[in-house]
């Protein structure tokens, strides 16, 4: 299992030459001739290149380019941007999930997909191994079972609060419940229901993946065996300082941002291990105390928690109560932003300073368990 779908590398002047420079828009030699001075307000100008239909269908997935051209503290800069899904190179989507053994064939299809544009590397292949990582999107998908829903997964996951988690700016719930997401300007946590989404995207109405190149007819005339009910996790990091800061915590230190030494199981792993473990820390665990009504709940604490503050074990059975019948979400939204600061600070006192036995949700053990496990899904496995 590798475990990772979108990348996006950096190529710099020294590595490659463009033999078709018409082909981007506009032609990257105004982009190259163009004065800096001349770059204006935003002090950045960009060429891209993109596949059209045709193209796809002649070759099969191909990557997505920007050549661009501006002024950094460093002065001047140009390049090369590639992006590309990891997944997608070989089986024209990313729900299926590819192993170790796959990464040779991965960077030959993308070498050979940057010759296709034209684009020609000065040392061959070993520029696309060694290439440096400017985004990367770590994800796996998890199949469903014991009957549970996507959205029923989802509506346990919000419950974390994740206000002051990192630099995290703002949570969304979109698509009545198929998605949930975190994130600030360079990072993101998404989960969201991959069926659901897949069936927006043929209805041109994508929420999470705008990559949709080739993964139209994703299931074909296969007859899909029920039920069926993938939910999706990915953890996307957006620039070097987030990557490098991620796989500190995942302990993988002073590792090279380089897409040969990021396309590896045991990083990918442990990096999504590091972030569901940091975002169920956020969990209301007074949710699932393991106690059979309120009062049962309210003896429990009492019994632990001797010399506790009265008002604190009555704020635990309220919040309780309050948590499983609407959830964190709907609680933050009658308390309003003046409020919500108040409610986070409670709940975390609970967290911390109350014993109590409680049991983890089923859906994170679910997704502890397998990735834990840590095996490649595969789109056969589930239909006809």
């Amino acid at each position: 299992m590798l475990g990772i779908d979108t990348v996006v590398l950096n190529f710099y002047p020294n590595e490659f030459a463009i033999l078709r420079p018409w082909d981007f828009t506009p032609n990257t030699n105004r982009i190259t001739a163009i004065e800096p001075k001349d770059l204006g307000k935003g002090r950045y100008m960009q060429a891209t290149r993109n596949p059209n239909k045709q193209e796809t269908a002649q070759t099969g997935y191909l990557p997505y380019l920007t050549f661009y051209k501006g002024i950094r503290a460093g002065g001047v800069t140009t390049g090369l941007r590639v992006q590309f899904s990891v997944p997608k190179l070989i089986y024209g989507n990313n729900f299926d999930e590819l192993v170790e053994a796959d990464l040779d064939q991965v960077y030959e299809r993308l070498f050979e997909g940057l010759k296709f544009y034209g684009v020609r590397f000065f040392k061959g292949i070993e520029t696309v191994k060694n290439a440096k990582v400017a985004t990367i999107h770590f994800a796996k998908n998890f199949p469903l079972s014991n009957y549970m829903t996507a959205h029923e997964a989802i509506t346990e996951i919000q419950k974390c609060d994740v206000t002051t988690w990192r630099d995290v700016s703002q949570s969304d719930y979109v698509n009545n419940g198929h998605g949930f997401k975190t994130h600030s300007k360079h990072y993101e946590l998404a989960f969201y229901d991959k069926i659901a989404e897949y069936h927006k995207g043929k209805r041109n109405q994508p929420v999470f993946d705008t990559d949709l190149q080739l993964q139209m007819d994703l299931f074909g005339n296969n007859q899909i065996v029920q039920p069926f009910e993938v939910l999706r996790m990915e953890a996307r990091l957006n620039n070097q300082r987030i990557i490098k800061s991620t796989l500190k915590k995942a302990g993988f230190e002073g590792a090279e941002v380089t897409l040969a030494a990021l396309c590896k199981k045991d990083i990918s792993q442990a990096v999504l291990k590091q972030q569901l473990a940091e975002l169920y820390s956020r969990y209301p665990k007074i949710s699932d105390a393991k106690a059979p009504d309120l009062h049962a709940l309210f003896s429990q604490l009492y019994v632990q928690n001797p010399g506790r503050n009265m008002t604190t074990l009555l704020s635990a059975v309220g919040l309780r109560a309050l948590n499983q019948e609407h959830g964190t979400r709907r609680l933050k939204d009658i308390v309003g932003p003046r409020g919500s600061p108040a409610l986070l600070r409670q709940a975390k006192k609970i967290n911390h300073e109350l014993a109590y036995r409680f049991e983890q949700p089923e859906v994170f053990q679910m997704l502890d368990e397998q990735l834990d496990r840590f095996l490649p899904v595969k789109l056969a496995n589930f239909v006809n």
